[in-house]
């Protein structure tokens, strides 16, 4: 899946180099597009590569399966090791469609004037942030560790499941992490066109909270993942759908300026502009 997607964004962003040529300046964020349309494919290609290296991780053998104990797993997580076999194929799927309709939520933002002027560079930067989330999970995550899915303990699963390549690639949860970066992205880029919300803007990242949690939630439905790793997707998605913006963004420069001022009494005022 994460394959068709890196192939998708390569192709949008050919697109976004041909129409940046005559874009000189932008308002909220900056971007240069030589630099950073040329990093951003070569950074899709690296995660498609990735992916193939991750296909060839090495499988549990069954006797690693016969040694694992519930009890070894921290009580937190141990109830995704207790989910019903049969609820597998209706998790996985909802948690599926919960992410690809959050990796579409961007597009919401060309509702707003001001954001849909400026398309061009948000949708880079978008293009950026889920490339480098893409390779937050790939090294970050089951390339470098071997956490074992929570369905291998369970009794009730296939135990050729189990077999199959990919039942060591439990932390963390992509899914969540993507759709965490989709969702604090959207909340980060209208609250910077948006600076007269004030502390209201904090209400937008309280509600991006919600698509990763429910992802994350039939993840763990589905018995892919454990509430950790769950947790460790929505907060790395999280920086990384806040962080990529915010390094883009222009930085007003602080003036002074001196203001005369008459009255009961005479003299001038100095003003900082923020």
């Amino acid at each position: 899946m994460l394959r068709t997607f890196i192939l998708l964004f390569s192709v949008l962003l050919t697109g976004i180099f041909v129409k940046a040529q005559n874009r000189e300046h932008e308002k909220v964020y900056r971007v240069n597009y030589k630099w950073e349309v040329a990093a951003t494919a070569a950074g899709y290609g690296l995660s498609y590569y990735g992916l193939g290296l991750l296909k060839d991780k090495s499988r549990l053998d069954s006797a690693t399966i016969l040694s694992l104990q519930r009890s070894d797993i921290w009580w937190f997580d141990r109830q995704a090791t207790y989910q019903n076999p049969d609820n597998y194929n209706s998790a996985q799927l909802i948690s599926d469609i919960g992410m690809n309709v959050s990796l579409a939520l961007p597009a919401l933002l060309l509702f707003d004037d001001q954001i849909r002027k400026d398309w061009l560079p948000v949708l880079l930067i978008y293009l950026e942030t889920q490339a480098i989330g893409a390779h937050l999970y790939l090294w970050g995550g089951p390339m470098t560790h071997n956490r074992i899915r929570p369905f291998v303990y369970n009794p009730g699963f296939d135990w050729d499941m189990k077999l199959e390549g990919g039942a060591r690639d439990s932390f963390f949860s992509g899914h969540t992490s993507w759709t965490a970066s989709a969702s604090f992205f959207c909340a980060k880029v209208y609250s910077d066109y948006h600076p007269e919300l004030g502390n209201k803007k904090y209400w937008l990242f309280a509600a991006a909270v919600v698509p990763p949690v429910f992802v994350g939630y039939f993840r763990m439905r589905a018995s892919k993942h454990f509430p950790t790793d769950a947790i460790a997707g929505l907060a790395i998605g999280a920086a990384t759908g806040i962080l990529i913006p915010h390094l883009h963004k222009i930085k007003k420069e602080k003036n002074f300026s001196v203001v005369p001022f008459f009255g009961g009494h005479s003299g001038v005022a100095f003003v900082l502009e923020l």
